[in-house]
């Protein structure tokens, strides 16, 4: 008999189209750092619909894996992950870094 569940986890693609209308003035212009800001407030500013239509805009059978398999009990031991999910949690994996454009 099972006395735990398993849950499998994903890390869920999503993506948020904004048109040339929804940039501010300038905004290829700007510093990577400043491109950077704006768009942190721009998502700190969506809201749980926005997020959830962004995850729905793509393919869900082409852009999304289990990513982790994990016992469902007060440890979360994990049973198999991929190496996305591995990075998933890393300090500093969530952090945006400029990226320059190439020449």
């Amino acid at each position: 008999m099972n006395t735990h569940g398993l849950n499998i986890r994903f890390l869920a693609q999503g993506m948020v189209k904004l048109s040339p209308d929804d940039l501010p003035a300038g905004f290829f212009s700007w510093s990577r750092e400043e491109q950077i800001k704006w768009a942190q407030k721009r998502w700190a500013s969506l809201s749980r619909k926005d997020l959830l239509e962004a995850v729905v805009y793509l393919d869900i059978e082409e852009d999304s894996v289990p990513d982790c398999l994990e016992v469902d009990d007060e440890n979360y031991d994990v049973l198999a992950r991929t190496p996305a999910w591995a990075a998933f949690d890393r300090p500093g994996s969530s952090v945006l870094e400029p990226v320059e454009p190439e020449e």
